[in-house]
């Protein structure tokens, strides 16, 4: 394990088992003043997070093949125990079923290998931003932490805590209510009253706005980023993004292209990749 230490403050932990493709991430993130904190399998990425989890770890960017532990049971258990910290996952696999299963297990975005330098710096840039200002990206409308739902009934807090972690998958209203200790009826009545939303709209705001997030992911196709929020039927996605947000998910993400691929500086240049 080696550190970087930057004046920047904020911690990354990249969990790769090629020592080439962790210096060279280790590399261009350091560049950009960030501290870093490598592992080389899944064991030790879960010691570095028992470590530094409490001590302000504020990313972690991880392989999804790796000795001792796979990346993805790496996601599970830091989703688990340490949930306020965004995971990344990488992996030089191209498949839906793989993007689909790691961002339904709460991985914030997903990268293919060989990653584009610029992408990557994007995204981290992304994430750590929005995690410096106190916003959980792509959830907007339940993005912060339950302090944030100090004003509504308790057993509707219940359930809007219960439905910001499972929003991606297929709950419904029997297991909502059942979260908030409520017969069906009464807490439809109560959820309306409280939010001002019938509690299918609700969820739907919530898979949007994660929606818009992992739009801004090039790897990413469409289609991809509806199973991965929690919609079975392509074309059910597309009319409930166009209806709240006012664009095609297409037509939202063309709208992020001047932005998504900002270009690198000459000490990192544009064509180099991780491989």
């Amino acid at each position: 394990m080696t550190d970087t230490e930057t004046p920047k403050g904020q911690t990354i932990l990249v969990v790769d088992d090629d020592i080439d493709v962790r210096a060279l991430v280790r590399d261009v993130l350091a560049q950009d003043g960030y501290r870093v904190i490598e592992a080389q399998d899944g064991e030790q990425a879960l010691e570095i997070l028992r470590e530094h989890a409490t001590r302000g770890l504020d990313l972690a960017l991880v392989d999804c093949v790796l000795p001792k532990q796979s990346g993805l049971e790496v996601l599970l258990l830091t989703k688990r125990r340490w949930p306020s910290i965004p995971v990344v996952i990488v992996t030089g696999f191209s498949s839906e079923e793989l993007a689909v299963q790691a961002l339904r297990a709460g991985a914030s975005d997903y990268l293919k290998k060989p990653i584009e330098l610029d992408t990557l710096r994007a995204t981290v840039r992304g994430l750590t931003t929005s995690r410096g200002e106190g916003v959980c990206r792509g959830v907007a409308i339940g993005a912060g932490s339950s302090d944030d739902l100090t004003s509504v009934h308790p057993n509707v807090r219940r359930a809007m805590i219960f439905m910001r972690e499972h929003f991606t998958e297929d709950i419904t209203l029997a297991d909502v209510a059942r979260a908030a200790a409520l017969s069906k009826f009464h807490f439809s009545r109560l959820f309306h009253q409280e939010t001002g939303l019938p509690l299918h709209e609700y969820l739907h705001e919530l898979r949007v706005s994660r929606a818009k997030a992992l739009l801004g992911n090039p790897y990413l196709r469409i289609t991809e980023v509806a199973y991965a929020i929690g919609f079975n039927d392509l074309s059910h996605f597309d009319r409930v993004f166009s209806r709240i947000v006012g664009q095609s998910p297409s037509e939202y993400r063309r709208s992020l292209a001047p932005t998504a691929n900002p270009p690198l500086p000459p000490s990192a240049p544009p064509g180099r990749t991780a491989a």
